[in-house]
């Protein structure tokens, strides 16, 4: 079956179209993410390093695909901010912290190690853990509040019953890293995320060979054209 003959004019620029970045300076976890997210709507993407940060990624599309890629990361509030960890809080010396700094940066980091440990589970597309862990108070050793938690998970819909049934162990993971939180004190609230777009039905591509070969053809029918006109005007056989 004879392929279909592209117009001179867009040969050009289909020669020079290459991929777009999207996004950068991801780290890997986001970049995954994001090819999954494309990946799960149709649309072709890959990743590379990030020259200009070590441990950091760009994802790039086709140029005829980037509108439609900001679309779904769009829709599917990607790529989402990292909480900070253990080692974003406390890796770099500063100066010396008060004892309620100490404390906040300590929960602060805490709760994004737990969110990070919920992100790793199938299903799950982000989450937040918020902790309420009043520090003792060293005059007044019996009136401490009680401690408390809150989970929020977000997640695919077709994940939304694995996660249900999970709650009372996210209460547990979670209740087990703070000291003197009872698990009947973590409350867990689970929402869907948006459908994502299905996939796209496959478009014809044109390969680089075939375009290659095209171009040729066309330039040998075009020169072996001018020359019979020209013989023609010359009145030559």
């Amino acid at each position: 079956m004879p392929r279909p003959f592209l117009p001179l004019a867009l040969l050009p620029f289909l020669a020079a179209c290459g991929d777009e970045v999207l996004l950068h300076r991801l780290d890997e976890p986001q970049a995954n993410q994001v090819l999954v997210a494309l990946g799960e709507a149709g649309l072709p993407a890959r990743k590379e390093r990030d020259g200009g940060e070590e441990g950091t990624f760009t994802v790039a599309v086709p140029p005829s695909e980037a509108a439609a890629a900001r679309s779904v990361l769009s829709a599917r509030d990607l790529p989402r901010a990292r909480s900070p960890g253990f080692t974003e809080l406390f890796g770099s010396a500063g100066l010396v912290p008060t004892p309620f700094e100490e404390q906040a940066r300590y929960l602060h980091a805490l709760s994004g190690e737990l969110a990070r440990t919920l992100e790793s589970l199938d299903g799950v597309l982000g989450a937040r853990v918020h902790l309420a862990l009043p520090a003792p108070d060293p005059l007044r050793p019996d009136a401490r509040r009680t401690p408390r938690a809150s989970i929020l998970v977000k997640c695919r819909p077709d994940a939304r019953g694995r996660i249900d049934a999970q709650a009372d162990g996210l209460r547990r993971m979670v209740a087990g890293a703070a000291e003197g939180l009872d698990p009947a004190s973590v409350s867990v609230l689970v929402s869907e995320a948006a459908p994502s777009p299905g996939p796209r039905a496959a478009e014809p591509r044109v390969s680089r060979g075939w375009l290659a070969g095209s171009m040729l053809a066309f330039a040998a029918v075009l020169g072996a054209g001018a020359l019979a006109l020209g013989r023609r005007r010359t009145g030559g056989p």
